[in-house]
C-alpha cells in the first residue's frame, strides 16, 4: 500500500479570509491627540484595524496587529481625543 507524500489540509474560509485582510492595505484616517505639559498637544496615528497608537509615522505594518497601512491620504485624518478616565490617578508626589 502506497500512502500518499502530500497531506490535505482543510483550512476554514473565515481564516483565509482574515489572513488575506491583513494583506490589503487600510488607509490611515483617524490621529489620537494627548494634552502635553510641554507641547500643548501631542498627536499619534491610529491603526485602522486595531484602534491602537502607532510607535512611528509611514510604517508599512502595524507594530501590534500586523495590519498592512496606506498613508495616501493621512493628511485628512480625523482628530480623536482620549475619553477621560472614571476615575483620577492618585498622586505620587505625597
Amino acid at each position: 500500500m502506497k500512502q500518499n507524500i502530500f497531506l490535505t489540509f482543510r483550512i476554514p474560509i473565515d481564516c483565509l479570509l482574515g489572513f488575506f485582510t491583513y494583506r490589503k492595505p487600510m488607509r490611515v484616517t483617524e490621529i489620537m491627540i494627548y494634552p502635553s505639559p510641554n507641547y500643548g498637544e501631542t498627536g499619534y496615528y491610529v491603526c485602522p484595524k486595531c484602534k491602537t497608537t502607532l510607535e512611528r509615522e509611514f510604517m508599512h505594518f502595524c507594530d501590534r496587529c500586523g495590519q498592512r497601512l496606506d498613508w495616501s491620504d493621512y493628511r485628512n485624518a480625523k482628530p480623536v481625543y482620549p475619553k477621560p478616565r472614571a476615575k483620577p490617578m492618585p498622586d505620587k508626589s505625597l
